[in-house]
């Protein structure tokens, strides 16, 4: 099991949209792709901060996923909301 972990903020006049856009577009993209779940949560000391987990069955598979062509449109709409992002890739051990 492979858990890519996000952080990253979105401007509060950008949230709504794109709490939406994730919903109707991004995770369902993912989901449908070799993610097996693609989850936004909101940190509570922030008016802007957010964490995204995606997990993944393997390592290959989520190198597979994030390098699909298709989903160049899907990163650039994640890309419009998010700044400051930081990225960590977590493997599953015990």
């Amino acid at each position: 099991m492979v858990k890519v972990v996000f952080q990253y903020n979105v401007a509060k006049e950008k949230q709504a949209e794109y709490l939406q856009t994730t919903r109707d577009k991004i995770k369902p993209f993912w989901e449908a792709n070799g993610c097996q779940s693609y989850t936004v949560w909101q940190v509570a000391e922030s008016e802007t901060g957010f964490v995204k987990e995606m997990l993944f069955e393997s390592t290959p598979g989520m190198k597979e996923t994030m390098a699909l062509k298709q989903a160049d449109p899907v990163k650039e709409l994640y890309f419009k909301f998010a700044t400051d992002i930081s990225r960590k890739i977590i493997t599953k051990k015990v």
